[in-house]
């Protein structure tokens, strides 16, 4: 099972990639992850327990083959911001997929999230989407930009 941590002080010297405590050179890390919706795709309350499609995957440095990140473990610190997600399903299934946001399980209310670190075209995204229901007053729907 990967045990991997992604950190990254918001520059290309400071960004880190291990796995299982070796380091890992990749061209390329992404984590697409997309929940919390309803048959009509509105927002909805329930998250990743609604299901949802997925995609995590790592590019070897020199590669063309993707490496899957989960089962596993992946901790990812941004300057501002810490995210660990963890799907230990042989098969990846996306309802059983925990989302920790500075400090908090966000695994209910997540609606999108993207990580993108392309070292090879120099394109960097890192976003969270989370949806919070209210009873009596309008839901929230609020985007962290994580870099």
């Amino acid at each position: 099972m990967n045990q991997m941590v992604f950190s990254t002080g918001g520059d290309w010297d400071s960004t880190t990639l291990h796995n299982n405590g070796e380091e890992v050179m990749a061209d390329k890390l992404l984590v697409e992850l997309h929940a919390g919706r309803d048959e009509d795709g509105n927002a909805t309350s329930g998250g990743l327990s609604r299901g949802g499609e997925a995609t995590a995957y790592i590019l070897p440095q020199g590669s063309t083959d993707q490496e899957p990140i989960f089962p596993g473990n992946l901790r990812l610190t941004f300057p501002n911001h810490a995210l660990v997600i963890e799907n230990s399903s042989p098969t990846f299934a996306i309802e059983m997929t925990q989302v920790n946001f500075d400090g908090q399980d966000v695994s209910n209310n997540v609606l999108d999230l993207m990580v993108n670190i392309d070292s090879v075209n120099n394109e960097v995204t890192a976003s969270l989407t989370l949806y919070k229901a209210h009873w009596f007053s309008s839901d929230e729907v609020a985007t962290y930009a994580l870099l």
